[in-house]
Order: structure tokens, then C-alpha cells, then sequence
């Protein structure tokens, strides 16, 4: 893992046969407004689709890494071993940011934290869950050798269930974290075909 931090912040972001949905989190990125310097990691989980050319089409500028292990956990992991930002948020190829200020926000509230909550805007789901990691920036010498297990689905479950010990929270408390003062993140939880979508409907992922 590097021991220089030469970005402010990590993006990473997983990627499987998102062809028709990872646009809006691409224009999102590309309109962001921000003195930090970022660095956006997409992780290719096996595409048979034209995932790839739609993000190299963009024109945003960004790292595209390939993670043969099926699943969010080992494409993540794939990126955090390498990435070089001071923080680390990641992100779901699906959703968007909802501001373009948003990182700028985001890294303003997570100086001198270890790790920060990130509210978050969606199409039906209005619960918060300590699993999501898309609602945390965390600091990546924080993280450590902490790294998400090959599982699926709860791979996030495992994952926030130690950065939260570590940090000295947990499921009941994440709540209590200090949070940016507005939403900056929309998960767009009604996606056909999602894992969450999928794992209502009682299929195997």
C-alpha cells in the first residue's frame, strides 16, 4: 500500500454491466467543483457489456482497473490497494452526487476526522444503514489492512462492522458521527437489476 498520500481524496467505484446506468454518476463527476485534488478508480467486475467504453467516452479522467473475483468486496479491494488519496469514498456506479460542490462539502468536513457520514437523497428508500459505505468518507490510513471479504451480498456489512469498532462505534451509534450538513449523495435504490433489487426479489447473487 502507498505510504505518501499524493491526492486528497479516492474515489472507487465498482462496475459491473452498468452500460445503461453509470452515466448521471460520470456527468455528476465530471461538473464537480473543488480545490482538492481527486483521484476516480473504476473497478471492471467481469462487464460483458460496454461498461468500459461509456466511462473512457466520458472524458473524465480516471483510472480503470479489472478485478476478475466476482463481487463489490474484491473489486474495492482491487482499488483501495492502490489508491493514493488521503480519504477514501466509495461509490456505487448507479447513483450520482446531487451538487456539484459535492466533494468539495464533503472534504471540508472530514478535515481532521477519521471518518465522516455523508446524508444522503433517494427514489424510495428513506432508512439510513450503517453498511453503506457510500455514506462515509474514511481517512485510508484509518482503514488500515481492513478490506471487505469475498462474499455477497453483506460484504459491506463485515467491512463497516470493523471501521466502526475501529473508529469506537457501532450499528446502534453511527448515527452519532459527524456528518455533513446536507445530502450530497443519491442512491438510486430502484434500479433493475441492482444487488439490492435482486436480493428483494429472493435471487441468488
Amino acid at each position: 500500500m502507498p505510504t505518501l498520500c499524493e491526492r486528497d481524496l479516492s474515489i472507487i467505484v465498482p462496475v459491473y454491466n452498468l452500460e445503461a446506468y453509470i452515466g448521471p454518476l460520470l456527468r455528476s463527476l465530471k461538473e464537480q467543483e473543488t480545490d482538492y485534488t481527486v483521484e476516480i478508480i473504476f473497478v471492471l467486475n467481469n462487464c460483458t457489456d460496454r461498461s468500459e467504453d461509456v466511462i473512457r467516452d466520458s472524458g473524465l479522467e480516471c483510472q480503470i482497473l479489472n478485478c476478475d473475483i466476482q463481487g463489490c468486496g474484491p473489486a474495492r479491494n482491487t482499488a483501495l490497494d492502490v489508491a493514493r488519496g488521503k480519504y477514501i469514498w466509495f461509490m456505487d456506479g448507479d447513483d450520482w452526487l446531487l451538487t456539484d460542490t459535492a466533494i468539495q462539502e464533503a472534504l471540508d468536513a472530514a478535515q481532521g476526522e477519521d471518518i465522516v457520514r455523508i446524508p444522503f437523497d433517494s427514489d424510495c428508500y428513506q432508512y439510513g444503514y450503517f453498511s453503506m459505505v457510500w455514506q462515509y468518507i474514511i481517512r485510508r490510513e484509518f482503514i488500515g489492512d481492513i478490506r471487505f471479504p469475498h462474499i455477497q451480498p453483506a460484504e459491506d456489512d463485515a467491512f463497516m462492522d470493523w471501521v466502526l469498532a475501529k473508529a469506537g462505534y457501532g450499528r446502534a451509534s453511527y448515527m452519532r458521527l459527524p456528518c455533513v450538513g446536507r445530502p450530497l449523495y443519491y442512491y438510486n435504490f430502484g434500479r433493475p437489476g441492482s444487488n439490492m433489487d435482486r436480493v428483494n426479489k429472493g435471487e441468488k447473487i
